[in-house]
């Protein structure tokens, strides 16, 4: 379903007609509906602020942009139909769609010449070859590794397993597992959650038969209401329950769902909101297009640095044309380079010939040679209103140190 800008809250500027030259069209694929609708007002936040600072720096080679939306339901099956419906509009690049969907469109993108910015941390892609695709957000095998990592720096050296039957969720569990072990822990249960069943009173019971001292998790927000009632009710909530990204939202449906407990025992890992004068440019313009107190989502940092590096690859090229342009995104973000941390400097820059390195709003976003890039992680817990606070932060090093121990023993 093809989503119109004016039905989810927003508006873009468009080029007026005359002399002035046709405007660029950002494609932009997330679910707005299904269970995991939540990721469509984080995509469409970021989008909506990296074409705000695009346009208001003049926008690309003269032409503003403006962009358009298509629903895949985070389904696979909608993936396809979504993507074509944003070829219709003839979109200069696109970003998303999140994990669920990606791999039902990535063989498309060359055949249409379009780039692509992905966002999420889907683990099968960190050794891709598609010269059409990045990803400005760090894989999940990183997260993954957090994941154990935090547990282990507290102790928690027996743990199962619940990740549902999708590929993003499953694409946690093997780097999960060889993290866990090689610092030390024991794996009680791996259990593959069926998502949609009205009890897991008989999984959750196999699961919890040796007592672990921690959970991992990863599910759709609907399966995770029933899971989290039965646990409840058996008992289980009484230890820490470790998150990925989507339990992360303040006062969100896992923490509504999560019960009693949920100050002291979920937690939720996350890319590291990032520092520094590129995210605080980011903040700004933010908060320009939407309004100070507006909830400042996650990823929206990921989406905005994926138009903002589309823009500049465009003006070093001096083309919008993606065949030409896409050969420049590396050199554009990453080393050897003058580091500028927003659009119109970088801008600045190239038109004075000069190599930039852009330090974007989610970090240096050097993409390495799969078009991947890394990142350190936080780990947010909740307070008795659910809204979340950093609880501790895993730093690419110690990231490092433990795929570093994985290698060793494999």
């Amino acid at each position: 379903m093809l989503v119109s800008v004016a039905s989810v809250g927003l508006t873009t500027t468009v080029a007026s007609a005359g002399t002035k030259p046709a405007p660029l069209v950002v494609g932009a694929m997330f679910p707005f509906t299904g269970a995991k609708a939540i990721l469509s007002t984080w995509g469409t936040h970021g989008v909506a602020a990296g074409v705000y600072a695009v346009n208001a720096a003049g926008g690309v080679l003269g032409h503003q942009l403006t962009y358009t939306y298509a629903d895949d339901a985070a389904d696979p099956a909608d993936a396809l139909p979504a993507f074509r419906q944003l070829m219709l509009h003839h979109p200069t690049f696109l970003v998303g769609p999140f994990s669920p969907t990606i791999e039902s469109v990535i063989n498309q993108f060359v055949p249409n010449n379009v780039v692509d910015f992905m966002v999420g941390g889907l683990s099968t892609l960190d050794n891709n070859t598609n010269p059409n695709w990045f990803r400005t957000s760090s894989s999940d095998s990183n997260e993954a590794t957090a994941m154990a990592y935090f547990a282990i720096s507290h102790g928690w050296k027996t743990a199962v397993m619940l990740f549902d039957n999708s590929a993003n969720s499953q694409g946690f569990v093997p780097p999960l597992m060889a993290a866990y072990k090689a610092l030390g822990g024991t794996i009680q249960s791996n259990q593959v959650i069926n998502p949609g069943a009205s009890s897991y009173t008989s999984t959750l019971t196999s699961a919890f038969q040796n007592n672990p001292a921690v959970v991992f998790d990863s599910m759709d927000s609907a399966t995770a209401a029933t899971l989290f009632h039965d646990a409840q009710q058996l008992g289980y909530m009484n230890r820490p329950w470790i998150g990925d990204d989507l339990q992360s939202s303040s006062q969100g449906p896992y923490a509504a769902a999560f019960g009693p407990t949920v100050t002291t025992n979920l937690y939720a890992a996350l890319p590291a909101t990032p520092s520094g004068a590129g995210y605080n440019t980011f903040l700004k313009d933010y908060a320009l297009r939407f309004g100070k107190k507006t909830t400042v989502w996650p990823t929206t940092y990921n989406e905005y640095d994926s138009i903002v590096i589309a823009s500049l690859a465009m003006t070093m090229a001096n083309s919008t044309n993606p065949k030409v342009w896409v050969k420049d995104v590396t050199k554009v973000s990453n080393p050897p380079g003058t580091a500028c941390t927003n659009y119109p400097q970088c801008v600045a820059l190239l038109k004075k010939h000069v190599k930039i390195n852009y330090q974007g709003a989610a970090g240096n976003d050097d993409f390495n040679k799969y078009h991947n890039v890394f990142s350190g992680f936080q780990f947010l817990g909740f307070n008795s209103a659910l809204n979340t606070h950093q609880v501790a932060f895993v730093t690419p090093a110690q990231l490092a140190a433990t795929v570093a121990k994985e290698s060793k023993k494999g």
